[in-house]
C-alpha cells in the first residue's frame, strides 16, 4: 500500500486519472483507522458485498485501469513489492490516458 500512497500522490492532481480503493474488510470501522495510522490519503470505499458479489474478486490485490467510458483497459491480480510494478501502473495509466485523449480528439470522440 505504500506504493499505491505514492502512485497516488503522483497522480492526484493530474486531471482525467483518480484513484480509488476498494476495501473488502467485513469490519468497514476499521477502514479510517487504518489510514490514519498509516496515512494513506487515497480515497477508499467500504465494498465487501459488491467486492464479492458483483466483481467476483477471488484474489487481492486487484488492479484495475478503466477509461473514462467504463471500459476496463487493464486487470491485473497480485502485488510486485519492487519498483516494477510502480513503473508498469505508471506507464499503464500514460497509456491508457493518452489513448483515451486521441479517442476524444477525433471528430465524433467524447
Amino acid at each position: 500500500m505504500p506504493r499505491f500512497q505514492k502512485l497516488y500522490e503522483q497522480f492526484k492532481n493530474r486531471p482525467g486519472v483518480q484513484f480509488l480503493s476498494l476495501s473488502i474488510d467485513e469490519n468497514p470501522g476499521l477502514i479510517g483507522p487504518f489510514l490514519k495510522e498509516n496515512k494513506y490519503t487515497f480515497p477508499v470505499l467500504p465494498a465487501h458485498s459488491y467486492a464479492t458479489d458483483t466483481l467476483h474478486v477471488n484474489g487481492i490485490p486487484q488492479n484495475w485501469i478503466v477509461a473514462p467510458d467504463g471500459v476496463v483497459r487493464l486487470k491485473g491480480i497480485g502485488y510486485d513489492s519492487g519498483e516494477k510494478w510502480e513503473q508498469g501502473m505508471t506507464d499503464a495509466i500514460e497509456k491508457y490516458k493518452s489513448a483515451t485523449a486521441t479517442a476524444s480528439a477525433k471528430p465524433g470522440g467524447r
